[in-house]
């Protein structure tokens, strides 16, 4: 049961491509103590806040497998991501194969645990638009009328399904680009379609997702005004420079910090957090384990705020998601592909890495 469309997070994939093209020089950051002294602190119990993980299965193993590792974990809920032209292939003609939605229905509702479901009318560099609605301007009415057929269609499907929240559209300012008028267009689209995704679920949070440098970097007001429309602040987080070679751990500290203070009194929802551990990138699974800590303690500091953590994902990628994926955003290069394979908290044949231990012990340490 992989995700039908796998978000993977291309923090600054619009900056990066052209240097990464030209074959630019790593430029390592990370430090070169693999794990830092922690600080006297006291763990803060997980009270209300979720903590989620993105399953995914090793070699030789099935999805309940992985599942079931994941929640002895501490997992409490998982996500799925799902494109709009992919469950409307042909207009008014919801047919997708395999139907992703229906498996959810059957299998998440028996296991107790909610999804924090995703649907891309924008996966980040691509727009998702149904095959007949590409280049409309996403204000256009009738845009906003067929995603909400869109949405009816996607609630008879999961009927018995819990979600935690529900986004519209995956890391949309890397399409959006620093352009104020196409943030307004989807701005009304995102006003529009939210409120109707809040009639068909009234007790579920909507909101979008959007990279943590567009959130509070350059494009933070533009983000900022999109986001008053949301219920919940969505952001994916990869501390990473724009060549994909990983900052060190405890940057977590000042970037979440930073976003909090942009969005005081909002809900915030880490929706996809990730650590590549290839040292292709000048990292390592130490440095990845140390990640994992630093990101708990930076979410016990903001605990009242940041209601959800998602780490992406369970199990490092195989070689043809991979390169399946590189093809999907158009960026084909080794230092991308290692990001890709790395971001695991096992390695592809199932064995742990320090992170997953580091991931199960902070969770049990605040009562997950």
């Amino acid at each position: 049961m992989r995700h039908h469309t796998l978000a993977v997070g291309l923090t600054l994939v619009a900056m990066s491509a052209g240097a990464l093209a030209c074959g630019a020089p790593a430029k390592p950051s990370a430090t070169s103590v693999e794990v830092l002294p922690q600080p006297e602190t006291t763990d803060v119990p997980r009270g209300d806040r979720m903590l989620g993980i993105d399953v995914s299965e090793a070699e030789g193993e099935d999805y309940d497998q992985a599942f079931q590792l994941a929640r002895q974990a501490g997992m409490q809920f998982t996500s799925l991501s799902v494109a709009w032209d992919d469950l409307e292939p042909r207009p008014g003609e919801y047919a997708p194969a395999p139907n992703f939605l229906a498996i959810a229905n059957l299998y998440y509702p028996a296991q107790h645990v909610p999804l924090a479901l995703t649907i891309t009318p924008i996966d980040t560099n691509r727009t998702r638009l149904s095959a007949d609605q590409q280049g409309r301007a996403f204000d256009d009415p009738e845009v906003i009328q067929r995603f909400e057929r869109m949405l009816d269609y996607v609630f008879t499907q999961i009927p018995d399904v819990e979600l935690a929240v529900l986004a519209i559209g995956n890391e949309v300012d890397a399409t959006l680009g620093s352009d104020g008028a196409a943030w307004a267009r989807y701005q009304t689209f995102f006003e529009a379609t939210s409120a109707y995704g809040r009639r068909l679920r009234p007790h579920v949070p909507v909101g979008v997702k959007v990279t943590m440098t567009g959130l509070t970097g350059e494009t933070r007001a533009l983000a900022q005004a999109l986001n008053a429309q949301a219920d919940i602040v969505l952001v994916t987080y990869y501390p990473l420079e724009a060549d994909f070679g990983v900052r060190p751990p405890r940057v977590v500290h000042d970037d979440l910090a930073g976003l909090v203070s942009l969005y005081p009194h909002r809900p915030i929802g880490v929706f996809e957090a990730g650590y590549p551990s290839s040292e292709k990138l000048g990292s390592s699974e130490a440095l990845q384990a140390e990640f994992v800590r630093q990101i708990f303690r930076a979410w016990d500091a903001h605990a009242a705020q940041l209601k959800l953590l998602n780490f992406t994902w369970l199990t490092d990628a195989p070689d043809a998601s991979v390169d399946a994926w590189t093809d999907y955003y158009g960026l084909h290069n080794d230092r991308f592909a290692a990001y890709l394979a790395t971001l695991g908290l096992r390695r592809a044949d199932g064995r742990s890495k320090p992170a997953f231990e580091a991931l199960a012990a902070e969770a049990d340490a605040r009562g997950w």
